[in-house]
């Protein structure tokens, strides 16, 4: 069993689509495997590839969340105010309900050269994190997980937290400390 399908294994083992009826469930499943992302109430799950995001796809795989994250109480507003393109690549800054978000700034010698040690670690975590200060600010239980962070196959899931660190498990004790997180905003509110 690869990886990601150890992953699919363990969250349902661990009771992500409890809630979810079997039949739905089923179609979540096949949808994830064929590599599409998708949603249930209160949940989903998502790519996340890093390399994808630094290059300026943030936006677009928040926007995906905004429905699950509407049924946990959090209204997502998000908007990229510089991003990396073919003639301007000096910052790539999103917005998350109204905070500024500089996931990075480039080298002004070298327009190809990130100022950060992994731009695309850090806009998969810092999104993600923001996120997560918005559920825990509606008092949900749900967050956003990140399995394989800052990779080419980096995941994300919406769930509940216990679940989501049970399902881990499996996947840290094969892959390593790294291959899971539960980001925290580093920032002050």
């Amino acid at each position: 069993m690869n990886p990601f399908e150890r992953l699919l294994h363990d969250l349902e083992e661990a009771g992500l689509w409890r809630d979810v009826p079997p039949d739905r469930t089923s179609l979540l499943l096949r949808r994830l495997r064929s590599g599409h992302d998708a949603t249930w109430s209160s949940g989903g799950a998502w790519r996340a590839d890093g390399e994808d995001l630094a290059e300026g796809d943030v936006e677009v795989w928040l926007r995906g969340m905004a429905e699950p994250l509407g049924d946990c109480g959090v209204r997502l507003v998000v908007g990229t105010c510089s991003r990396p393109d073919g003639d301007r690549l000096d910052s790539y800054t999103v917005t998350v309900n109204g905070r500024t978000l500089d996931l990075y700034c480039v080298d002004p010698a070298d327009p190809n050269l990130p100022l950060t040690d992994d731009p695309w670690l850090d806009c998969t975590a810092e999104p993600a994190a923001e996120v997560n200060r918005l559920l825990h600010d509606a008092g949900s239980d749900r967050r956003i997980a990140l399995f394989w962070p800052g990779g080419n196959d980096g995941f994300s899931v919406l769930g509940p937290e216990s679940v989501l660190r049970e399902a881990a498990a499996a996947t840290v004790e094969a892959d390593g400390a790294s291959a899971f997180v539960i980001p925290r905003p580093t920032r002050c509110a």
